[in-house]
């Protein structure tokens, strides 16, 4: 699938419009994590390596936009925010399609049938981590209307509670996730140990998607305290 991108439009004076991209990038790519999650259940292979192939192009296209934007970012440019934590919120977003494209990857190549009583509760972690990405895209989407305000009044109270909406998500996957964790263990002696290893990396992977949702709202938080 060829790339729509146009980086003569994207590119300008400000690195926040290709930032943004690169997150709308990114969330894009967490965006397929609940259809993807029920084509696994479902044993639905043509339905995940379709995944697959849209995630890694939407990832691919993230790399193009992260790539351009650190080649604009040169020290000796004039920011009105810190140039190491607009590179630290960069590099989270960028971990997000990372880890979406693994995640998919994974499932592709998993073949273990995961407990029933367990599904429901993935598929609810996975929308919650999909939820903090989509609550970070929000955050990062604020930025242009930040620096329009200089960093002060209304939008940076309404930043700061999105960033605090994004934190609670992530409580909220995190006690999901540790209560999956214990239902795998107490399924250990049914489960043949390389299924129980590959399943709990499946889990822990899609944790990290809210994990770094918050990171990077919490880097945000930094980067506009100036």
């Amino acid at each position: 699938m060829p790339t729509t991108l146009n980086f003569g439009k994207l590119f300008g004076k400000s690195p926040f419009k290709p930032m943004k991209e690169h997150m709308r990038i990114a969330n894009e790519c967490a965006g397929y994590m609940p259809d993807a999650m029920k084509a696994f259940f479902d044993n639905d292979k043509t339905a995940l390596k379709e995944i697959k192939r849209s995630v890694s192009q939407l990832e691919s296209d993230a790399d193009r936009v992260l790539e351009e934007l650190q080649s604009r970012l040169p020290s000796s440019m004039f920011l009105p925010v810190h140039r190491r934590d607009l590179l630290d919120v960069l590099e989270m977003q960028e971990a997000i399609a990372d880890r979406t494209e693994d995640i998919v990857g994974l499932m592709v190549d998993l073949p273990i049938e995961v407990p029933e009583e367990m599904r429901k509760p993935i598929l609810i972690l996975t929308g919650r981590a999909a939820d903090a990405v989509s609550a970070a895209n929000d955050v990062v989407g604020k930025f242009d209307d930040l620096v329009e305000t200089g960093f002060k009044g209304p939008e940076l109270k309404k930043t700061k509670a999105l960033i605090r909406e994004v934190i609670s998500i992530e409580t909220d996957a995190d006690h999901i996730g540790t209560d999956i964790t214990h239902t795998l263990f107490a399924h250990a002696r049914d489960m043949d140990p390389v299924s129980i290893v590959f399943l709990h990396r499946l889990i822990s992977w899609i944790e990290d998607l809210a994990d770094y949702a918050e990171i990077l709202s919490i880097r945000a938080r930094l980067l506009l305290s100036g």
